[in-house]
């Protein structure tokens, strides 16, 4: 998925993950917009970041507004909580049509919550298991032999 680098990004926790995306993506050139409601999250952010930090709730529709989430062709929702998380991914996907929606959940069992939806999940889990895997054996356990 290739996007054009002045599309609006939205991200929703300024955590390890929301962060270095933000920050990542601030870099390619794309429009930023990262939202915490801990103003030290954003101590974590580089000088060099380029996008717009915005100290709320962004479960608040008046703060996705003031974000300009209508705009948006990404949403990243990538807080500490996988309750929160659903429902800010629920809220772009279903609201406000954002038409690429991510969701950080710690708990696999979560993806349920979002099938038949455009949002896709990110799993910590899933991929350091996989990562694991395919340093011990040389392929994840979710991959088929090929003699089979």
């Amino acid at each position: 998925m290739v996007f054009n680098k002045r599309e609006r990004v939205i991200i929703v926790g300024c955590g390890r993950l929301g962060g270095r995306l933000a920050t990542r993506l601030s870099d390619e050139g794309y429009q930023v917009v990262i939202i915490d409601n801990r103003p030290e999250a954003f101590h974590k952010l580089p000088d060099s970041f380029g996008g717009f930090p915005i100290e709320a709730d962004g479960i608040d529709l008046n703060t996705l507004k003031y974000a300009e989430i209508s705009d948006a062709q990404l949403f990243v929702a990538a807080t500490g909580n996988d309750n929160i998380n659903n429902l800010l991914a629920q809220i772009a996907s279903r609201i406000f049509g954002v038409p690429n929606v991510y969701v950080r959940f710690d708990d696999a069992d979560k993806e349920r919550l979002i099938r038949g939806f455009n949002i896709h999940g990110i799993y910590p889990f899933k991929l350091s298991m996989a990562a694991f895997e395919e340093s011990l054996f040389g392929k994840a356990d979710d991959e088929e032999d090929d003699d089979a």
